[in-house]
């Protein structure tokens, strides 16, 4: 591994991700963008009331509210990280005049996940120099997480639990390492806790990794340090808002006042458990088919690795475990199982050893076309059509489940081919396609899927609202293609730089 492949890796993912990103938000990420507009203005936590100048961001004006303020009730993490591109964005504004200015501020906020993808990645990679996986293996994985996951789509929306995985990862980095640094491990962790408080369950598994590796009292403690400060910075943000340490702003959402995020009855953990691993809607056996083969693996990279194997299997099963009495568990109209995004390094890691087996490159590439439709297509739009032409016996919301998480028929990755072949069909014959299905005591139900099969990739979005002059609508097309001729060249260079590597001796 050499500075040239890291570096060239990182370039090519931050184009890839940028040019398949969105450039808008919603739903967590707008409040966390409403969180970082109002630390950049106002210096404070407090969501402005003032208009914005595009229409659709009009709608998103609900807030949980404590003494006469608003507030998001998410954590400081992801809005803290946003600052510096929200803040590029008032300088867009400034060059740019003649665009709108939340335009501008939201397209360069939402080119945080970009950034905070492509490091994910390239710790995921640094990672695997820890196990003296051969070169071939280290591209396989590395591309396998990049590319064959949900990393991928997400990496163009503005949820944190990226963030949350990152912080992990680099935890986990700093630990296994061969020169083990506890203080980045607990910066790692820390960043975590602050874009997810209830992370602070996962504490004990590092520290039990900590303490059978034979780390030392101080060592330990070096590590707890920033933890602490993670901890007091998240107990002052909620007395910021809701003067009281341990009020989150949970405490005043809709799920909290009709009984609480949790229920501890046997059909919720039992559905919850079918959900994230089976249901067509959400579960991870079909967003990332690799999954299947990590029994087999797990038990082979123990016997090499077993305080690793150790630590990814608690951070996999704790996480889960905790989402099973979670009513939201499925995350709203989320892309897979959105919550388990932070332990997809750590069911990868050991796939490794699973290298010459064929089936596992093919469920790499069934992995990566799982994903096209979240990439190029905006998935959220295929729940709205659902909702919006009542498909099926539909009831979507957090506390009822209905055909959206469970029924094949309304598979989000069936639906999203739908989505890229309408689009394809009215770009060729200037007509969308119906979506049909049978439903229930309905033999057919059936709807158009036009304005509901856009490509929603951030150029393509700014092509199709006209909102640029000729000479700027060119310059942005030149951008376009430097991107990926910059991707292509990246590309090519990491896989020389590997191979160069490999054919003098891999180190690891």
């Amino acid at each position: 591994m050499t500075k040239r492949t890291t570096t060239h890796l990182f370039i090519f993912l931050l184009c890839i991700y940028a040019l398949t990103a969105g450039g808008h938000y919603g739903g967590d990420g707008f409040w966390n963008y409403l969180t970082a507009q109002s630390l950049v203005r106002d210096g404070d936590l407090v969501i402005s009331d003032e208009s914005f100048t595009l229409p659709e961001m009009q709608k998103h004006r609900d807030a949980v509210t404590s003494s006469g303020h608003q507030y998001s009730k998410y954590g400081p993490g992801m809005p803290l990280v946003e600052i510096p591109f929200y803040a590029i964005g008032l300088l867009f504004a400034g060059i740019f005049p003649n665009i709108p200015a939340d335009y501008l501020t939201m397209f360069t906020t939402s080119m945080t996940n970009v950034v905070i993808f492509a490091l994910w990645v390239l710790f995921f990679f640094l990672t695997l120099q820890s196990f003296n996986y051969p070169p071939s293996t280290t591209k396989w994985l590395t591309g396998a997480f990049a590319l064959g996951t949900m990393v991928f789509p997400y990496s163009g929306y503005g949820f944190p639990e990226p963030l949350v995985g990152l912080g992990l990862l680099i935890a986990t980095h700093a630990l296994i390492k061969r020169s083990s640094s506890p203080i980045l491990a607990g910066i790692g962790f820390g960043i975590a806790i602050l874009t997810k408080f209830y992370t602070l369950v996962l504490l004990p598994i590092p520290l039990l990794y900590l303490r059978r590796t034979q780390h030392t009292t101080s060592r330990i403690a070096i590590f707890l340090s920033p933890i602490v400060a993670a901890c007091l910075i998240v107990a002052y943000h909620n007395h910021l808002r809701y003067g009281n340490i341990l009020l989150t702003g949970y405490h005043l959402d809709i799920l909290a006042q009709k009984g609480g995020y949790l229920a501890f009855i046997p059909t919720q953990i039992f559905t919850a458990f079918y959900g994230l691993l089976f249901s067509t809607g959400r579960g991870i056996v079909f967003f990332f088919p690799l999954i299947c083969l990590l029994p087999i693996a797990y038990h082979k990279f123990r016997s090499s690795h077993p305080d690793e194997a150790r630590l990814f299997l608690g951070f996999i099963l704790m996480l889960f475990i905790i989402l099973l009495p979670m009513i939201d568990w499925h995350a709203g109209s989320s892309w897979g199982p959105r919550y388990l995004l932070p332990i997809l390094p750590f069911c990868i890691f050991p796939l490794g050893v699973l290298a010459d087996i064929k089936w596992t490159r093919r469920l790499t590439v069934l992995g990566f076309f799982v994903q096209l439709p979240a990439v190029l297509m905006n998935p959220y739009l295929f729940t709205h059509l659902v909702q919006d032409k009542k498909i099926g016996a539909t009831i979507f919301a957090p506390h009822q489940m209905g055909d959206l998480l469970f029924s094949p028929n309304l598979s989000p990755i069936i639906g999203g081919y739908y989505q890229i072949t309408s689009a394809i069909c009215r770009l060729t014959t200037g007509q969308s396609l119906d979506y049909t299905i049978s439903s229930g005591t309905e033999r057919i139900v059936s709807a158009s899927l036009k304005n509901y099969d856009l490509i929603d990739m951030w150029w393509v979005n700014v092509l199709r609202t006209n909102i640029l002059s000729p000479t700027m609508t060119l310059a942005l097309i030149l951008v376009v293609i430097c991107l990926i001729i910059i991707a292509i060249y990246a590309a090519r260079q990491a896989m020389y730089c590997t191979e160069k590597k490999s054919e003098s001796g891999w180190a690891g």
